[in-house]
This record gives C-alpha cells, sequence and structure tokens, in this order.
C-alpha cells in the first residue's frame, strides 16, 4: 500500500469520534491529545463532561446501593471504551495520564509523572478536600473510580495510593505499576 494512502488512513482516524457513556463526543486526535495534555481541555468542555458524568452516576446508583461500586463499574466502564477506541493504557504511564484527565475534568489540579517503571499522580488536592462535609468515605468513592479506570483500561497495571490528604498527608499521590501478575507476563514475553 502507498505511503499516501496510510497516511491518509491515519489521517482521516484522528476525526473519527470517540463515544465514552456520559461524556461529549470528541474526535480521536482531540481525545489523544486531552489524555497527553489534559490542561488544554477547555472549560466548557470540562463542565460538559463533569455533568454528564454527575448525570450516569445518579441513574445508576438507582440500580445500585454502593455508590462506591457505581464508580468503580463506571471507571471500568470508561477505561475499557478509551482502551478499544484509542488503544490507550498500554502502560501505567498511559493509565495515569488517563487519571489526571479525569481528575482534572472536576477540576482537580493533578499532574503525572514518570518514576523508574511506575507512573505518580499527584494531587495537591481537590477544590472540596477542604470542606467539612468531604471526608475518608467519599475520597474513597472517588477513589475507586480511578481503580476502575486504571483496570478497564489496562488490567496488567494496578493503583495503589502512597499518601491521601484523608489520611492527614499534605497531597494525594497514586502509583501506578505493573502487577506482580503483569511484571510475570512481561518477562516472559
Amino acid at each position: 500500500m502507498p505511503a499516501f494512502v496510510q497516511i491518509a488512513r491515519r489521517t482521516a482516524g484522528l476525526f473519527h469520534p470517540v463515544a465514552v457513556a456520559g461524556l461529549p463526543r470528541v474526535p480521536r486526535g482531540v481525545a489523544l491529545l486531552a489524555l497527553r495534555l489534559p490542561w488544554l481541555v477547555p472549560v466548557r468542555l470540562r463542565w460538559r463532561a463533569a455533568a454528564g458524568g454527575l448525570g450516569l452516576v445518579i441513574a445508576r446508583l438507582q440500580a445500585e446501593s454502593s455508590v462506591g461500586a457505581v464508580m468503580q463499574s463506571l471507571g471500568e466502564e470508561h477505561g475499557n471504551s478509551l482502551r478499544s477506541q484509542l488503544g490507550y493504557g498500554r502502560d501505567p504511564l498511559e493509565c495515569a495520564r488517563a487519571v489526571t484527565l479525569a481528575n482534572r475534568l472536576f477540576r482537580i489540579r493533578a499532574r503525572s509523572e514518570l518514576r523508574g517503571e511506575s507512573a505518580l499522580v499527584i494531587t495537591p488536592g481537590c477544590p472540596w478536600s477542604r470542606e467539612e462535609w468531604w471526608g475518608a468515605t467519599a475520597c474513597g468513592v472517588f477513589s475507586r473510580y480511578e481503580v476502575g479506570l486504571t483496570r478497564g483500561l489496562n488490567p496488567r497495571v494496578r493503583l495503589r495510593y502512597e499518601a491521601k490528604r484523608t489520611r492527614g498527608d499534605r497531597r494525594c499521590v497514586g502509583v501506578y505499576s505493573w502487577s506482580d501478575e503483569g511484571n510475570d507476563q512481561r518477562k516472559a514475553e
């Protein structure tokens, strides 16, 4: 196949819309750019995504009794969708970047970085973490979405929290690394 045909197909693919439940449809190229550079996502789009996500959570709570279970299953669904439509989540850093974008949608100033074979999502605190009504339970529910998103993107990547504001730490730090099972599989390849 000629090179210009391959380039044309790849370019056309960037305009194919990505559909993730509860989120606005955006072209594939925009979704990949947002995952790579989440601070570029316009505020208007963040609000549309947050409002749609909240509506989806409320709709699912009617059938479920556990908010945490709803959030985790929604995260897994979103992760599976991103993996199947964008091929995203190949390594811990890509999973961390997806969680960083999810945090940014809710006005949480998270950033991701690489540390050895692990990736970190560092959050100085969400806008409501200093409110009296916020606490460990609410934070745990939000964290379950992050766990589900990571699992949906790549079941071989594990998320654990090195620090959390609700435990008295100065900031939240999520560590994304290969699970032991993932390390065994990677060594065999």
